[in-house]
């Protein structure tokens, strides 16, 4: 029977899907993975479900311990899925002639590539000598020299080095007054909140406990005084658990020092916020030939095509206004904007050109009496004296070694000799292919295989380039919804929403469209076109009452304005 978008009953969708069975990484199960957690006494507990926090539990699972995750929103909720979506190889730490760093963050590139080939993809970035900017091609030529060494940059990705002549040929619409060469070097682009919350979905098939929507609210402590768990609230059952650890770990980001201050008042090191935004533009209105990063009186700007759309950002100033509900501010977007017409003159690009846009937050390190140049960069771990670790710093890059280094910090107070991690070898849930060869393959057999589904190899390519090797399990589903739909987008949609209930923990409409499927960011009008199906669906499968759903839409009318509205000082 063919149903018109937002008309399905829940009869008719027992009728037209199968079951989709019991899986831990769902938010179906929520009930029963808050018993199992009140029940456990685990040795470690990690507090926070961005990168850092994933990538802990993800560690500490395959060390064979008793592993538990929380976090108080959607995993990837804060800084995790505002970054500028690259996995940097360093390049930019030469300038400070950090060395060190440079040659860590290349390495932890390729074990994040390997790992999420699904997610994580080479991109040949041009980088342009501007005129009285830092950089000439005597020095870029070093730099990008030094870089490839130290970032054990396979030969075949070194970099190249181009006249102004050549570089203007290859990129036409560079500003021929002050480009004066170029570089090309590899660089990766990556999908920020499905790495998150891939890599908190594998801790999970390594035997971690995950849960969402938890929030820490007080610590639980010994006799001695010692940090022995936490006190949690359910923030969609409204309900309150208690956890058990022997080691609690903060890893909150930027809300590490409201995690402390549950703890014990803030005494040294505490966080800076740096607030970042990123603007996106249809590839037509800013056509680049290859993803650009320019410098513009000494800041470094990201041109990055992905699709059919181009994103540009960020900007970088402290923040300390509201960190749940971050602004880009007309402002910020003037100030990019200004870049853009600088490096690109002939595009006159203007706010209304503007599709979408995002903000985000990221820690820095400070102690009383920094200026802000001073504040650090890196990441850092520190303990209270009831033995709260928290570490905080750090960038998308470096999740693996920051897993690793709190894992050797817990090894060292048990007395134990440090360990590495082998997370380097773990593949994540979905990435289960060795070579682009392997995608590609897939990307072929689904496209034949479902064939009847109408899904042209565009499609398909999305979904692979989204969800991987777990393609196939969507690809049923949306098998399973093709009687009730008469429209293949929305029952697309529809598909999407189930999966990312099923299998992803979606709980709210924010979850799929923002950080499941980055819809939000990348293509509001299918937002618009597709929000009540997305609806309908998830009060079906997640039992919402009238009110949540309203509540729900709501929430997604004011991301979308959001998005394409930008405050005035």
């Amino acid at each position: 029977m063919l149903v018109t978008a937002g008309s399905i009953t829940q009869k008719e969708k027992q009728m037209g899907c199968k079951k989709m069975g019991n899986n831990t990484f769902s938010s179906t199960f929520r009930g029963t993975a808050i018993k199992e957690m009140e029940k456990e006494r685990f040795d470690v507990l990690v507090i926070g479900g961005g990168i850092t926090g994933s990538g802990i539990a993800l560690d500490a699972a395959t060390r064979g311990l008793k592993v538990a995750l929380i976090e108080r929103k959607d995993f990837a909720s804060g800084t995790s899925s505002r970054s500028g979506k690259l996995i940097h190889g360093g390049l930019k730490y030469l300038q400070k002639l950090d060395f060190p760093v440079v040659r860590e963050t290349g390495q932890e590139r390729a074990i994040v590539y390997n790992n999420a080939r699904h997610l994580v993809y080479p991109i040949n970035m041009n980088f342009p000598i501007v005129k009285k900017e830092s950089y000439n091609l005597a020095t870029l030529k070093a730099g990008l020299s030094i870089y490839d060494r130290l970032a054990g940059v396979e030969k075949s990705e070194r970099h190249k080095l181009y006249s102004k002549r050549q570089t203007l040929k290859q990129e036409p619409l560079f500003n021929p007054k002050t480009v004066k060469g170029s570089g090309i070097y590899v660089e990766y682009r990556t999908d920020d909140s499905r790495l998150t919350m891939e890599a908190a979905k594998t801790a999970a098939e390594k035997g971690a406990s995950i849960l969402n929507y938890a929030e820490m609210t007080d610590v639980l402590k010994d006799e001695n005084n010692r940090i022995k768990g936490v006190v949690a609230r359910d923030r969609i059952g409204e309900q309150t658990f208690t956890i058990k650890a022997a080691h609690v770990v903060n890893a909150a980001g930027p809300w590490v020092d409201k995690v402390r201050e549950k703890d014990r008042p803030i005494t040294g090191k505490y966080m800076v916020l740096a607030k970042g935004i990123h603007i996106v533009f249809d590839y037509d209105k800013l056509p680049v030939a290859s993803p650009t990063y320019f410098q513009h009186k000494g800041r470094m700007i990201a041109v990055i095509p992905k699709g059919d759309k181009t994103f540009v950002g960020s900007t970088e100033s402290l923040y300390d206004d509201n960190m749940d509900d971050i602004h880009v501010k007309r402002s910020e977007v003037d100030y990019l904007l200004d870049c853009l017409h600088a490096i690109f003159p002939s595009l006159d690009l203007k706010v209304d050109d503007i599709t979408s846009s995002w903000a985000g937050i990221r820690p820095l390190i400070g102690k009383d009496g920094d200026n802000p140049s001073e504040l650090s960069r890196h990441d850092e771990i520190f303990e209270s004296d009831s033995g709260l670790i928290t570490i905080a710093g750090g960038k998308l890059t470096g999740y693996h070694k920051m897993a690793e280094r709190v894992m050797q910090y817990i090894e060292k107070r048990e007395k134990q000799k440090p360990t590495p991690s082998n997370t380097d070898r773990v593949k994540f849930s979905g990435g289960n292919f060795t070579s682009k060869k392997d995608m590609t393959a897939l990307i072929d057999q689904l496209h034949e295989q479902y064939s009847h589904l109408r899904l042209t190899k565009e499609i398909i390519r999305a979904y692979v380039t989204q969800y991987g090797s777990n393609t196939e399990t969507l690809l049923k589903i949306i098998k399973d919804f093709d009687d009730l739909y008469n429209d293949d987008e929305q029952r697309n949609v529809a598909a999407e929403v189930r999966y990312a209930v099923d299998y992803e923990m979606a709980a709210t409409l924010a979850d799929f469209y923002d950080r499941r499927s980055s819809y939000l960011l990348f293509d509001l009008e299918k937002v618009k076109r597709t929000m009540a199906t997305a609806a309908d669906e998830m009060q079906s499968v997640l039992e919402w009452d009238f009110e949540t759903r309203q509540k729900q839409l709501a929430s997604m009318d004011y991301l979308i304005a959001k998005a394409l509205t930008f405050q005035q000082e």
